[in-house]
């Protein structure tokens, strides 16, 4: 009887433990794949190669950021788990689908701002003009500003009078837009890093809803392969 019910706590702490690893390795290799995807992109746009970048968008990095989900779902949709399935990969995938677009917007802003804050030049310059746009966002105004190497730029921000004198920053390199007023300070990042926990939290719960059948899997591959008898995982059908 003792023994029997050893012989349970261990089967439970097994299928407990194959769970965790399976749970750990799929989440951590889909946050990285996931994030990596985002790195190469930011770096892209932080070194003025915008045109590549989106080019990169177009044929695919709008589908590759939810790899995960989208495996998930076909593993989910292989073992007859229709209803799993579904819920997963469209839960999952709009979660992270979304994180990663925050990350992309954030991490591009950031990367501006850094850029300006490290190289970015503080120039003096005079308005030649002021104007406003309307837009589905709303209306946008800003002055157009003439700088001293004879270049006009149009800038949104707070207007000021024609002939005013005002501070831009440039960045000499030329992948970032000049803006009105001095070099900004550093990013704070935190928009970004909650972006990125999105990310994860998707991917986590891609994972998760995966780890018990594949943990299952490997337990009968295991047996199959060692040829020890054991009870096969049955795989109940939604």
């Amino acid at each position: 009887m003792v023994r029997g019910r050893e012989q349970a706590v261990l089967r439970a702490a097994g299928r407990a433990g194959g769970w965790l690893g399976a749970f750990a390795a799929g989440s951590l290799v889909a946050t990285l794949y996931t994030l990596f995807l985002a790195w190469v992109l930011v770096t892209l746009w932080a070194h003025g190669h915008r045109d590549l970048m989106a080019f990169l968008m177009v044929c695919g990095g709008v589908a590759l950021p939810v790899g995960a989900p989208f495996l998930a779902a076909v593993y989910l949709h292989e073992r007859d788990r229709e209803t799993a399935c579904f819920a997963v990969g469209i839960s999952t995938g709009v979660l992270v689908l979304s994180a990663f677009a925050g990350v992309m917007a954030l991490g591009c802003q950031d990367s501006d701002q850094q850029a300006l804050h490290d190289r970015g030049v503080a120039t003096t310059g005079v308005v030649t003009g002021q104007w406003r746009s309307d837009g589905p966002d709303g209306a946008t105004s800003g002055i157009d500003v003439r700088l001293p190497d004879g270049t006009t730029h149009r800038l949104p921000g707070e207007q000021s009078p024609v002939g005013a004198p005002v501070v831009v920053t440039v960045d000499p390199r030329g992948d970032v837009d000049t803006r009105l007023g001095p070099p900004p300070g550093a990013p704070d990042g935190v928009g970004l890093k909650l972006a990125a926990a999105g990310v994860a939290l998707g991917c986590m719960a891609a994972s998760a809803s995966c780890a018990g059948l594949v943990a299952a899997d490997l337990r009968h591959r295991r047996r199959r392969r060692t040829g020890r008898p054991g009870e096969v995982t049955a795989l109940v059908k939604n």
